[in-house]
């Protein structure tokens, strides 16, 4: 289990709401979303062995679907080049259920 979790009044490693808006502005502008289009960003503690401390989730909701990226570090931490290099990479995509899928072709 980790025992430091950095953030806890450490205003260096705070989320920083300017920093957070610039991610939310490189990511509409690298994969040229429209204005219709949401765009999150959010840090996520992980306490289970193996996972980083914080990670910093970017979510794209537009009309083709949820993507997801993830990156191993605080929103602090991210650069527009990581944004860059991250977006190139395939997104975990959040698949819509369809209530008809589970059935079977009579």
């Amino acid at each position: 289990m980790h025992t430091f979790i950095p953030g806890t009044g450490d205003p260096a490693s705070s989320p920083n709401p300017e920093h957070t808006a610039a991610i939310r502005r490189w990511t509409r502008e690298i994969l040229r979303l429209d204005d219709d289009a949401v765009v999150t960003v959010s840090d996520a503690r992980c306490v289970d062995p193996g996972c980083p401390l914080v990670e910093t989730v970017v979510t794209v909701f537009d009309p083709t679907g949820t993507r997801t990226w993830t990156f191993t570090r605080p929103a602090v931490s991210v650069t527009k080049m990581m944004i860059r290099q991250t977006l190139a990479t395939p997104p975990r995509v959040a698949q819509k259920s369809n209530p008809n899928s589970s059935r079977s072709n009579e």
